[in-house]
């Protein structure tokens, strides 16, 4: 059986971004305006950073085949200046609906304005925006960030009850600027805060890559005598920090403790192998809730302005039956 949490703390300054949560709105959107015929989604990936983001693509890809939907697919590769001039690309194209994970949260207040007055409703999928009129976005797709980062603290500080003292910890980040890097990191610090046991000393970018994560370690360890424990913000930059603490003859997941987010076959491996000690789930798995909601906007439905994405923490002892139907 898989070890479920429905602990759900939420950061501050969260509510703003997930105004609207959970309801079934209006699009927004001037559908007299909005293009006819066959359903085009015109989608805007982050780019094919790791395992998470891959099975997240192919997800998508495998959904719109299996709905009939026609997909114009772009790759921003990590540029955020790529992705704006493809989601106006696809304004361009005419397609009927846009979605995209975006690389960062600012600069997409002018796109998508003018892609609201082209007719064409727009979809977030596993980040969000920073944008005051939410209006902009019909619906989002995926995990709660913030919650992601309650979790991580929690069940590492759970480690550590009946102990006295500080726990010294340092935390890997993603890319600077992406939602995930900032509400993780907001939702760990807000749980830490609670008790003070979990002392956050030191943090490294590690771009969301295993080389990055190595090299991020690499540089904690250089800067901090004692470490306890790892927050790693995704699996791939865990498993990276792991082969930094290994050939400095550490005894990662243990000594110290790791925590990592998403969930994949390789960081549930390495809980069976007992190199990470918690890895908290983020499915990828959104391609059929998306071309729902995808399905519904053409037609002039109403769709729910946030769809959240199930969360599960899985340990050593649980990670080997997950890993028995894990598909990414």
């Amino acid at each position: 059986m898989r070890r479920r949490s429905f602990v759900t703390l939420t950061a501050a300054g969260v509510g703003t971004l997930l105004a609207g949560c959970g309801r079934d709105e209006p699009t927004g959107i001037d559908l007299q305006n909005a293009p006819k015929g066959p359903i085009v989604l015109g989608f805007s990936q982050v780019g094919a950073e790791g395992g998470w983001r891959r099975a997240n693509t192919a997800s998508i890809r495998k959904a719109a085949e299996r709905n009939r939907i026609d997909l114009n697919f772009k790759d921003a590769g990590g540029d955020p200046e790529k992705q704006i001039a493809d989601v106006h690309s696809f304004i361009d194209a005419r397609v009927s609906v846009i979605a995209f994970a975006p690389v960062v949260e600012t600069g997409w207040g002018e796109v998508l304005r003018r892609a609201r007055g082209a007719g064409i409703p727009v979809v977030l999928t596993d980040r969000l925006i920073d944008e005051k009129d939410t209006s902009l976005w019909a619906s989002s797709i995926g995990a709660e960030f913030a919650s992601e980062g309650n979790l991580a603290a929690i069940y590492l500080e759970n480690d550590y009850a009946g102990t006295s003292g500080t726990v010294n910890v340092v935390e890997i980040l993603g890319v600077t600027g992406a939602t995930p890097t900032k509400l993780r990191a907001q939702g760990f610090a807000a749980t830490a805060a609670k008790t003070g046991r979990l002392k956050i000393i030191d943090e490294e970018a590690g771009d969301w890559t295993r080389d990055g994560g190595e090299s991020a370690m690499r540089k904690l360890l250089r800067r901090n005598k004692r470490i306890d424990a790892v927050f790693a913000q995704n699996d791939d930059m865990g498993l990276g920090a792991v082969i930094a603490l290994e050939d400095a003859g550490k005894k990662p997941g243990t000594a110290p403790k790791i925590v990592t987010v998403d969930g994949t076959k390789a960081a549930l491996q390495g809980l069976v192998d007992r190199k990470l000690t918690f890895v908290v789930e983020c499915s990828p798995e959104i391609g059929e809730p998306l071309m729902e909601v995808v399905v519904d906007l053409f037609h002039g439905g109403r769709v729910p302005k946030r769809i959240e994405s199930d969360k599960a923490v899985f340990d050593m002892e649980t990670a080997g039956d997950a890993l028995l139907d894990r598909t990414y």
